[in-house]
């Protein structure tokens, strides 16, 4: 401060010092995540000299011709060269969820993205010049809920700023009273501010993330696409995730074709093949039904062309293509299916089919064309079939439930398949399923019954997206933090409100977009690894905090004791930031790095909190009891006073550590257990206290002898020994902090 040149660079040495190194961390970090992101790019099909070829978005150019299909988001703007029933969601532009029809020579901006049917653009704005990079208010689209740890620390920034606010003018007042000088003053303030801001803090939090992604991507083919996805992990309460992919195989295959009006196999794959050949996209469904009438279908078998298409979404549950006489709709059964069907034993037979964990599609006709403005479709379907498909349960599928249920996670399974076909996959996959609702039976709750029915049930079948929705936000609503498992462009809505959303690799692009992970491979399986390493993550930014706070709390806490006993200050800027790098940001770094790991702890408020508040509390009195004695016991020595509190700070900061690392005085084997952060703590807290003895000018340092301080040796060791005792039986304390919460929630 001032002119003390040594002062003002000991009191800024911490914050430079974490400043480059976090410089030099961040740049590897980055450079790492970047290779790792570039994994998850978004592909786009281009057709270039008539060939069609998968480049990254990134290298797309003006007049590039570009494929669009279900799930793919427009990367750029451009005018239709080709619709074929094209459907676009440009919700995240204008706001309205409808989904708009586009015909040719219609414009199509980035931003927006394809729900139904398919066809081709040509790109007239790519880059810095298309639509979403000139609308600044499409990010507050994407806005991201703060982790609770995040929320944590802007709570402690906020209150540090505020109580500097406070008690930094009331600092000059009293220095103004006592007739300091200025130079004085600002010396203390100087100390004050340094003991109040948790240096490093933030820095080893960020630290910590980017290596738990890091390290989660590269072992468990994890891609974790925003960096507080990390904590995220560790505080998820509840899974929800879809039927198809999770715990099956998502290889659907027809396992027999079920004729309902007498037709032969040979003319119901004929309708099918019509049917089929003449859609604008394929799903994985009707590419498995393709594949299985190929086999009844001849080469000299005329393809229809079609009039119109309406293509498959989740909320309409059917798909319809209308030729010149006919039209042919598939999806299913309830929608399809006529009410007035004899003895209803079509509707039981599909039902029982579902009941084995078989999935059931019905196959109608329509005489002339559809009717699509009617509710109800099935009054105008003549039944043709049933399909009947399956997907093979994952094998390890209980093995990975139960990694999850180890984890404390539950689990939700929201499909959009019947009831009865979700039931039997969930019930044969080591799930409770006696329970279960459909989207119907939930749209007609009101939003409290919905909270009560969702905790209590973990199946649901013929869910729709905004159903989807519902159930993740009545989660929330009852305190779970919701991650939500998706793939498909009926999903986002749910992902979007999740805290966690986790998208299949092989999931539609707009899913991966606003996915904050991705698995790579396509597999449930790797996920409880990912849930384990997310709370490894979380343990150590708690042991960082616990390290950075305590010591701020009871320096905070010692500053206001001698100012208001209007003594002075206890400690110089060149001190605390000594005794602070020694014993609070080095062993953080290495903390945040894996090479010291603190014991497991619950939660912030049970665990990080409670340690803060009673070992602060016990530094505190310690602090002011050694000030006290030495001060008067010296006839107001201040160095000497100085001195002692620095050298018990070192001391007490050891200390900490070692007990937030799981040592124990009172269990030796916790010694051999720890032996490395013991023998990293002697190292440091030595060489804290060799500097100030061979540096004694400089660092304002009085050089304690046994000959003639004897007595503030014995002080600072009986000290030292009682806060061993005192930190060790803090959890007897837990009670009085108790009443401070209820005190403090009133």
């Amino acid at each position: 401060a001032l002119g003390d040149y040594a002062t003002a660079f000991f009191a800024g040495f911490s914050v430079v010092t974490n400043t480059f190194l976090g410089m030099i961390q961040e740049i590897n970090a980055k450079r790492k995540l970047d290779q790792l992101a570039a994994m998850g790019e978004q592909q786009v099909t281009v057709i270039r000299g008539g060939e069609r070829t998968v480049i990254p978005m990134h290298e797309v150019v003006l007049d590039d011709v570009i494929a669009i299909a279900p799930g793919d988001k427009i990367v750029v703007d451009g005018v239709i060269v080709k619709a074929d029933s094209l459907e676009v969601d440009e919700s995240l532009l204008t706001g309205e969820s409808d989904a708009v029809f586009k015909q040719l020579d219609a414009e199509v901006f980035s931003g927006s993205f394809c729900i139904a049917g398919a066809g081709l653009m040509k790109a007239t704005r790519v880059g810095k010049d298309s639509n979403i990079n000139k609308l600044s208010d499409i990010a507050k689209q994407y806005t991201r809920v703060k982790t609770p740890t995040q929320t944590y620390i802007d709570i402690i920034v906020e209150v540090t700023v505020l109580v500097m606010f406070v008690f930094v003018p009331m600092l000059f007042v009293t220095a103004y009273l006592q007739d300091l000088t200025v130079l004085n003053s600002i010396r203390n303030a100087v100390v004050f501010v340094t003991s109040l801001v948790p240096q490093g803090l933030v820095l080893v939090a960020i630290l910590s993330l980017t290596i738990g992604a890091i390290k989660i991507t590269r072992q468990y083919e994890t891609l974790i696409q925003r960096v507080n996805a990390v904590e995220s992990l560790a505080n998820a309460t509840v899974l929800c995730f879809d039927k198809t992919g999770t715990l099956t195989m998502n290889k659907l295959a027809v396992d027999q074709i079920i004729s309902l009006d007498g037709s032969a196999q040979e003319e119901i794959s004929h309708h099918l093949w019509q049917y089929l050949h003449n859609l604008a996209h394929l799903n994985r469904t009707a590419g498995a039904v393709q594949q299985y009438v190929e086999g009844y279908i001849g080469g000299n078998s005329a393809l229809k062309q079609k009039v119109k298409e309406i293509p498959f979404n989740s909320t309409r549950k059917w798909g319809a293509v209308t030729f010149d006489d006919v039209t042919y709709v598939m999806g299913a059964p309830e929608r399809i299916l006529p009410q007035r069907t004899s003895d209803d034993s079509v509707v039981s037979r599909a039902t029982k089919l579902a009941l084995q964990g078989l999935r059931v599609l019905a196959f109608a006709r329509v005489e002339g064309e559809l009717d699509s403005s009617q509710e109800q479709i099935s009054q105008q379907c003549d039944p043709i079939a049933l399909i009947v498909l399956s997907d093979q349960i994952r094998g390890d599928i209980q093995e990975t439930l139960n990694a999850f249920r180890q984890e404390d996670l539950r689990l939700k399974v929201i499909s959009g398949d019947s009831i009865e076909t979700v039931q039997a996959v969930a019930r044969e996959s080591g799930m409770d399923a006696e329970k279960a609702y459909t989207g119907a039976q939930l749209d007609a709750m009101a939003d409290s019954e919905l909270q009560a029915v969702v905790m209590e049930t973990d199946v649901f079948g013929r869910v729709e997206p905004d159903t989807k929705r519902r159930i993740v936000k009545a989660l929330q609503a009852q305190g779970q933090y919701v991650a939500m498992v998706g793939d498909g462009v009926n999903d986002v809505p749910a992902l979007k409100q999740a805290q966690l959303a986790i998208v299949m690799n092989d999931g539609t692009q707009i899913s991966k977009d606003v996915a904050d992970i991705v698995l790579l491979n396509n597999a449930m399986s790797t996920l409880p690894h990912a849930f384990a390493e997310g709370k490894e993550t979380t343990q150590t930014i708690f042991g960082t905090m616990k390290m950075f706070l305590v010591k701020n709390f009871y320096n905070v806490a010692l500053f206001l004791f001698v100012g208001f006993m209007s003594l002075p200050f206890p400690i110089t800027p060149i001190q605390i930031s000594w005794s602070t790098f020694g014993t609070v940001n080095m062993p953080a770094t290495l903390v945040a790095f894996g090479l010291l790991r603190p014991k497991f702890m619950r939660n912030f408020r049970d665990d990080v909190l409670d340690y803060i508040i009673t070992v602060g509390f016990i530094g505190a009195v310690l602090l002011a009891v050694l000030y006290v004695a030495v001060y008067f016991g010296t006839h107001g020595d201040v160095i000497a006073v100085r001195s002692a509190i620095t050298l018990f700070l070192c001391f007490y900061g050891a200390l900490i550590v070692l007990t937030i690392q799981g040592v124990d005085f009172y269990h030796p084997q916790t010694f051999r257990e720890h032996w490395r952060t013991v023998v990293m703590m002697i190292v440091f807290t030595t060489l804290t206290i060799l500097h100030m003895y061979a540096l004694p000018g400089l660092f304002e340092f009085k050089q304690f002898s046994w000959a003639d301080d004897w007595q503030i040796i014995i002080l600072i060791t009986a000290l030292f020994c009682l806060s061993i005792v005192l930190v060790a039986h803090g959890s007897k304390y837990r009670y009085l902090l108790k009443r401070f919460y209820r005190l403090f929630q009133r």
